[in-house]
Order: structure tokens, then C-alpha cells, then sequence
């Protein structure tokens, strides 16, 4: 009976616990909440660092060239070169075997006035090269270099010859040389070389006014041509009294057409070449030796172009035999 009784009660146990299994296995597992991915911070766009612009790369290459390099050890004294521009430019490197002892100056004269210094450039201890701007020109310069402890220095010269931005007259061309092995009389007056000259185009398509422009050498600093209000006329030299009233009436004022050029002489007017005349009774305005410069102002007094020119030393020596 016992025995009956233990086998019903374990029977009742293990029913139990078989329904706790089974009510377990079926009770749903709550889900695990997958992390969610956040998005990326946005990230503010903030405009590139300006970089500084250097003085060297603000200048503008366009006009220069080169005109002259030297290269040595010790000290020189240069040959003279010809600057025909508004400014010029020396570059420059050293070598140096010793910066505590490297000595190097750069001393710039003018050729026709070797007492006056131009400009001084001197070298300070750890540089290998720089730039030098000088604001003139218009002659010739040399250089007298002072050297020490060096292995080697190397100089280069450059002129800016551009002209003014937006200005269509330029000076194309100097005459230098006339009549040099004649003289002629004009006005009881002794005139060498009266058929110098200068040119000057208009480069545009539309006509150019030059009254009270003016014309300079600005080598001697004399003498000025100014242009007159009006063209000049031919009358009182040449052609018929209806070529006269043709070009003087009425009163046309004085400027250059499109696409030509006119001459200013020295000493006798020109009038297929517009008739503009400096009438300059010493004549032989333009050096034969050494170049001189031409600059060209406007009515407001600003440089409009300038030009210098070449010496041909074959022409000048036959003409001296």
C-alpha cells in the first residue's frame, strides 16, 4: 500500500516538473534591441587658410628681360649696360665658404654720373640670393661688385620695358643717326642731323587724340615737343592753295588714325609723316654714342610709352674713317 501510494506521489512529481518544462519552452524570449547606428556628426565646411602673396610673385613677369649676367669670385667693376625701361631688377646668388667671413655688396651707378650711387645692395649673413628692385632707368648703369670668402656670386640683370596697360600710342622706332656727314642751313642757322627722328603708332582702330601731349629725351632732359591742338597744316610749304584749304579748314584736331604712324624730326617737318617738327636749331637730339631715352607723356602728364635703341658701332665706325 505504501509502496502504491510513493509510486503515485512520484508519478505527480515528475508530471509537475514536465509542465514547468514545457511552460518555459513556450514562453517567448523577449528580443534583444539591436544598437541603432548614428549618423555622422556633419562636418562644417570652412574656407581654405589664404596663403600671402609674396612681393616677388605680386610682380608682374610681363615686361622684363634680360639685359646682362656676370658671374666671378672676387670683387668686379662691370661693363655698362643699357636700361631703356622705367625700372630695373638684379638677381643674385652667392656661394659662400664661410658665412661669418662671406662678404659680398652690390654698389649701382649710372654711367654718365659715376660719382652719384644709384643703389646699394649688401648681403647678410645666411643668404644665398635675392631680388633687388630699382625705380628708374632711362640710361646706362654699371656695377662695381665687392667680394670676399666667396666660392662663387652670379649676377643677373633685367629691364622692364612694358608699356602702360590700356594705352594703344607706343613709340616704335628712334632714328638716331641723320645726315651725319652734312650740315644743313635752316633759318640762318646751323642744323647737324635734322632728319632724326621718332616714330609713333596708334595700335588701335579708332583715331587717338595727342594735343598737348609731349615728347621728351629724357637722357639730356631736353628738348619737350608738344603737340598742338591741331594737325599741323602744309600751306605755307608745300602743295596748291586747295591742298591748303583741304588740310587747314576747317581746323581738325591733332590725333593719329587708326593703324598709322607719325615722325617727330629734328630739325625740318616731314609732312607725308604728319608734319611735326622739334625745330631744335642745335640739332643731333638722339646720341650717336650712347643710347639716349624717349618718353612719351599724355595731356595729364602720365607716361604713355618710352623707348630706347641700340647702338650699330659698324655704322659708327665707317662713318668715322
Amino acid at each position: 500500500m505504501f509502496s502504491a501510494r510513493l509510486l503515485i506521489y512520484i508519478g505527480l512529481v515528475l508530471l509537475s516538473v514536465s509542465s514547468v518544462i514545457a511552460c518555459s519552452s513556450t514562453t517567448p524570449t523577449a528580443p534583444v534591441a539591436e544598437p541603432k547606428t548614428q549618423p555622422p556628426a556633419a562636418v562644417e565646411n570652412k574656407p581654405p587658410a589664404e596663403v600671402p602673396t609674396s612681393e616677388a610673385s605680386a610682380e608682374n613677369e610681363a615686361g622684363w628681360t634680360h639685359v646682362k649676367s656676370f658671374i666671378g669670385k672676387d670683387d668686379q667693376t662691370t661693363a655698362a649696360f643699357p636700361i631703356s625701361g622705367t625700372k630695373l631688377r638684379i638677381n643674385w646668388t652667392v656661394d659662400v665658404q664661410n658665412p661669418e667671413y662671406a662678404v659680398f655688396d652690390i654698389l649701382v651707378f649710372p654711367q654718365d654720373n659715376p660719382t652719384m650711387l644709384t643703389e646699394r645692395i649688401a648681403y647678410l649673413k645666411g643668404m644665398s640670393g635675392d631680388t633687388a628692385y630699382i625705380n628708374e632707368g632711362g640710361r646706362d648703369y654699371y656695377l662695381k661688385i665687392i667680394a670676399a670668402n666667396l666660392n662663387n656670386w652670379n649676377v643677373t640683370i633685367e629691364d622692364y620695358a612694358g608699356k602702360s596697360v590700356g594705352e594703344p600710342v607706343e613709340i616704335t622706332h628712334i632714328r638716331y643717326k641723320g645726315m651725319d656727314w652734312n650740315q644743313t642751313m635752316s633759318n640762318n642757322h646751323l642744323i647737324v642731323e635734322w632728319d632724326e627722328y621718332v616714330e609713333i603708332k596708334n595700335t588701335s582702330d579708332s583715331p587717338q587724340n595727342i594735343a598737348g601731349w609731349k615728347l621728351k629725351n629724357i637722357t639730356k632732359g631736353a628738348p619737350t615737343f608738344v603737340f598742338p591742338l591741331f594737325k599741323p597744316c602744309s600751306c605755307n610749304y608745300l602743295g596748291t592753295w586747295q591742298k591748303c584749304v583741304e588740310e587747314c579748314y576747317p581746323l581738325r584736331p591733332d590725333s593719329i588714325e587708326p593703324r598709322e604712324s607719325i615722325r617727330v624730326f629734328t630739325g625740318e617737318p616731314d609732312w607725308e609723316s604728319g608734319g611735326y617738327c622739334f625745330y631744335y636749331d642745335q640739332g643731333d637730339i638722339w646720341n650717336n654714342v650712347t643710347p639716349d631715352t624717349a618718353v612719351l607723356y599724355n595731356a595729364e602728364g602720365k607716361e604713355v610709352s618710352r623707348k630706347s635703341y641700340p647702338i650699330d658701332t659698324m655704322t659708327n665706325a665707317a662713318s668715322t674713317r
